[in-house]
């Protein structure tokens, strides 16, 4: 999926996390880095059948957010290794707004909501994160993954917001479109570094969870 391995690239496998009870909720719920629970029954499905489509590579890595439904997805793709945890890319801070619906919010917090809706990149969650703030933590700490791991192949499980403004960065999307970017739970992208330059080759893949879907 990737090409050969050659000395001067990184190529990144970047998954976000499987599905939590709180991503299944309709309408869906803020869990933002303040509500760490674990997998779902079918997030946990998804895991596994990440691990199955990408079980023929050989990752020499595997970093991944300390939250727990990130590491439990990242145990199941690729069980029995050692998991680096990445403070850096723990997923947005979502201030007051943790555990509410958006219809929720919109009715109690409607400036606010209009606001953040408007223009995410300046208009923070109330009392958390920006998309820069996000950006400005976790596009470093990816990128520094990518340098220090020239001639690897690295796996990374990670959010919904990180990727997204991850893939905003790469794609030169103003981060207050960062929305328009879609990452359903399980999907892979992979990022190609090299010569000092990181490309997506694949962004949203979720062909290996079609069995879900159907």
């Amino acid at each position: 999926m990737s090409g050969t391995l050659s000395d001067d690239t990184c190529w990144m496998y970047l998954v976000r996390h499987g599905a939590t009870d709180f991503n299944l909720k309709q309408p869906t719920v803020l869990q933002g880095n303040g509500i760490n629970g674990p997998l779902a029954a079918i997030g946990q499905q998804q895991a596994t059948l990440t691990g199955k489509f990408l079980s023929s590579l050989t990752f020499d890595c595997v970093y991944a957010s300390p939250m727990v439904r990130a590491i439990e997805t990242a145990e199941r793709i690729v069980p029995g290794r050692e998991i680096v945890p990445v403070p850096e890319i723990v997923e947005a801070d979502v201030g007051r707004w943790l555990g509410r619906d958006w219809a929720d919010i919109q009715a109690a917090d409607p400036e606010a909501y209009r606001l953040h809706q408007e223009d995410p990149s300046i208009h923070p969650y109330p009392e958390g994160e920006s998309a820069t703030d996000v950006a400005r933590r976790t596009v470093p700490a990816l990128t520094r993954i990518l340098r220090q791991n020239l001639g690897k192949r690295v796996l990374v499980v990670a959010h919904n917001i990180v990727i997204r403004v991850m893939v905003a960065h790469l794609y030169q999307i103003p981060l207050k479109q960062f929305r328009t970017i879609r990452q359903d739970n399980c999907c892979v992208n992979l990022i190609r570094y090299q010569g000092e330059k990181a490309e997506l080759v694949t962004c949203n893949s979720t062909f290996h969870l079609r069995e879900l879907n159907q």
